[in-house]
């Protein structure tokens, strides 16, 4: 049986005094509280939330500015709006700062960010952290991805990690603590493994944002996730966001059979048609393609997801890179120029990813030494 981190700590509380809890409703304990819930239950006095991107109650839209907010009697201090830190007064009327986040494994999901932002101000403010661990919803033995260059460390791109890096959320704080040297702890999982997807953990998931609604979206967000770089839709709006993409110029049954001829591992595609409720294209019909995974152990996202946009590109002349600000969206998430620099000079996709994938394996095994599972 896995227990999470949650799990383990309510039956032994080591703290005293009022806490401030980084957390939203999608972190539950095995028998489906929320971490408030459970900590209150078991005696700690929770006198802070802090919420990460979509807010406490992860209803808010992607980059959705989050005001503060009330959960009962506990103020709710977005980390998400015009702040991205706790404030180091609140933090010093603090006996510590427990983090309970259900994170996807892919660091451009900005929970990574945020509990990067609560570790640097409980730094400066002397105070306890204590993180609650859970699960990586994509195991802990696959690494994949662009490594994220200094110039681009954002939200998306918070360290110099993989985009796919696998670890837990407690081992990828411990990691980014090496350099920032927080007072950390950590509450560690029971019974979890590196080789374990979440559908192998029995635990129920929650959806942490709107459009992560299964664990298994995960896996396609590690690579269709790049999709928002560009001007396709990546499914936001529709019920399987991540898991198909497509445009009003595109076609889907051609789409599909250029992508099956590919023969990528572990995936296959059928052709999609859809109307998005918002983002991108909403209103208008788009076709596409949907993602169909075949061997979740095995898949690798990024992979497939630079393959579907070098496909799409050579295809379609309507294609484009999206703008974010002054910079592409797509060096955003990549945190790189190298990858659209390759595709637009014609650089064969299996290069690129090659590349990717070796920067990603000296990560893995640099960051060995902050693991706590085998």
């Amino acid at each position: 049986m896995i227990r999470t981190g949650l799990d383990m700590f309510v039956m032994w509380p080591n703290v005293s005094g009022p806490v401030g809890l980084l957390t939203n409703v999608a972190s539950l304990s095995r028998d489906g509280r929320t971490t408030l819930s459970a900590l209150t239950e078991a005696g700690v006095q929770v006198n802070a939330l802090f919420s990460p991107e979509h807010g406490y109650y992860g209803l808010g839209a992607a980059g959705e500015m989050i005001p503060d907010d009330q959960a009962g009697s506990v103020p709710i201090y977005s980390l998400y709006g015009a702040a991205r830190a706790p404030s180091l007064d609140v933090l010093r009327t603090l006996s510590a700062v427990l983090i309970d986040l259900q994170d996807t494994g892919t660091r451009w999901y900005t929970f990574l960010a945020t509990m990067q932002h609560v570790l640097k101000a409980c730094m400066q403010a002397n105070a306890r952290v204590i993180v609650l661990d859970r699960p990586n919803p994509q195991g802990g033995l696959m690494v994949e991805g662009s490594f994220a260059e200094p110039e681009f460390f954002s939200s998306v791109a918070p360290a110099a990690l993989p985009v796919r890096y696998g670890l837990t959320i407690a081992e990828a704080a411990r990691w980014m603590n090496d350099e920032i040297g927080a007072e950390l702890e950590v509450c560690t999982l029971e019974g979890w493994r590196r080789e374990m997807l979440f559908a192998d953990t029995g635990l129920a998931w929650t959806a942490p944002s709107p459009n992560m609604p299964h664990a298994h979206s995960t896996l396609a967000y590690t690579g269709t996730c790049l999709i928002e770089g560009t001007n396709l839709s990546e499914g936001r709006g529709t019920a399987l966001p991540f898991e198909q993409i497509g445009a009003p110029f595109m076609h889907a049954e051609m789409l599909s059979d250029v992508l099956n001829d590919l023969e990528l591992p572990d995936v296959w595609f059928s052709p999609a048609w859809f109307r998005p409720s918002l983002s991108k294209h909403a209103g208008l019909r788009c076709e596409g393609v949907r993602l169909h995974i075949t061997d979740p152990g095995r898949v690798r996202g990024f992979a497939v997801g630079l393959s579907i946009i070098e496909t799409v590109r050579r295809l379609y002349p309507e294609f484009a890179w999206s703008r974010w600000g002054d910079a592409y969206g797509f060096d955003q998430l990549t945190a790189t120029t190298r990858i659209r620099e390759g595709i637009e000079r014609g650089q064969p996709i299996a290069e690129i990813i090659a590349w990717c994938d070796e920067e990603a394996l000296q990560f893995q095994a640099e960051s060995e030494a902050f693991w706590l599972y085998e």
